[in-house]
C-alpha cells in the first residue's frame, strides 16, 4: 500500500558499518518521502569539524544533542525518524530530548538500551570482528551482502579509503565504548519515550542478543514489534520490500490515528 499521498519529511540514521547517505539507499521510501540522511562527526572524512570538539564526546546522547541543536529540520512540522543499529541509538537518545519533534519512531535493531543481565552479552563487539564475522553474524544469507564498509572491507579499498574506515573505528570507540554500546541513562528513562514507535528485526540477526529488539519493544509504552522473515541485522538492505511493507502498515496507523 501506498505510505502517504504527501512528502513528509522522514530522517534516517544510519548505522556504523553501512554508510549510505543517497536517500536512494532507502528504496521505496525515498520516493514517497522527503529524506533526509545526516552526516555524522568523525565519519566520512568529517574529522575537522566542530573544530574537532566532537573527540571529547563520550555516547550516542552527544550526537543527539548536536543533532537537536544544529539540524535545520528539527524545526517545522515534526518528522518521522528512522534508525538502524547505532543510529537507532542516536534516535532514541534524541526521542529523550525532543519528543515533540517526531510525528513517528522506526528503530531497526537498535543498539543503545542493555536489557539482559550484567554477565550476558547483549550486542556483539562490532569493534573487534573481522569482515567475515561481521557479514555471518549480521546478515541471513552472506551473499546478500552489500554496503558494508570497515577496514580492509570491501578488498579493493585504496589506501585513503582504508585510513577512513580506521578513522570511524575511532570514532565508534569515542562514541560506545564504556560502557560497550549502551547508555546507563537510557536504559534507565527508554520507557517514557512516548512516541508512535516501530520496533523491526531480523529473524536472523545476530548481532544482537537474541530477542533484544522485542523486548526493547515491550519496553516502550507505544511500540509495535515486526520480524522481518530471512533477514539479519539489515532488513532494509536484505529485504527492502517485506520492510517498505512493514514501514507501510505503520505509517498508515499512524497517519490515520
Amino acid at each position: 500500500m501506498p505510505i502517504t499521498t504527501q512528502r513528509d519529511r522522514l530522517v534516517f540514521f544510519h548505522d556504523v558499518d553501512v554508510i549510505d547517505r543517497a536517500p536512494g539507499a532507502l528504496g521505496r521510501l525515498a520516493e514517497e518521502f522527503e529524506v533526509t540522511v545526516p552526516a555524522y562527526p568523525g565519519f566520512e572524512g568529517q574529522f575537522d569539524v566542530l573544530d574537532r570538539g566532537w573527540e571529547g564526546w563520550e555516547s550516542a546522547a552527544d550526537l543527539a544533542h548536536h543533532i537537536r541543536r544544529s539540524e535545520r529540520w528539527m524545526s517545522g512540522d515534526p518528522v518521522h525518524l528512522v534508525g538502524a543499529g547505532f543510529g537507532g541509538w542516536v534516535a532514541l537518545e534524541l526521542a529523550l530530548l525532543a519528543p515533540e519533534r517526531l510525528a513517528s519512531l522506526v528503530l531497526v535493531a537498535p543498539y543503545g538500551v542493555k536489557l539482559f543481565s550484567r554477565m550476558d552479552r547483549d550486542f556483539e563487539d562490532v569493534l573487534l570482528l573481522d569482515a567475515d564475522e561481521q557479514i555471518t553474524l549480521g546478515w541471513a544469507d552472506p551473499d546478500r551482502c552489500h554496503g558494508l564498509r570497515m577496514p580492509g572491507y570491501p578488498a579493493d579499498l585504496s589506501d585513503e579509503e582504508n585510513e577512513v574506515a580506521f578513522a570511524e573505528r575511532e570514532t565508534i570507540a569515542r562514541y560506545a565504548w564504556k560502557p560497550f554500546m549502551h547508555s546507563r541513562q537510557l536504559t534507565r528513562w527508554v520507557h517514557t519515550i512516548d512516541v508512535p514507535t516501530l520496533v523491526v528485526a531480523g529473524d536472523a540477526d545476530r548481532l544482537l542478543h537474541a530477542g533484544h529488539s522485542r523486548l526493547l519493544a515491550e519496553r516502550l509504552p507505544r511500540a509495535t514489534y515486526v520480524e522481518i522473515p530471512d533477514a539479519g541485522h539489515y532488513p532494509y538492505l536484505e529485504q527492502p520490500e517485506l520492510f517498505h511493507d512493514a514501514l507501510g502498515d505503520f505509517y498508515a496507523q499512524v497517519k490515520g490515528a
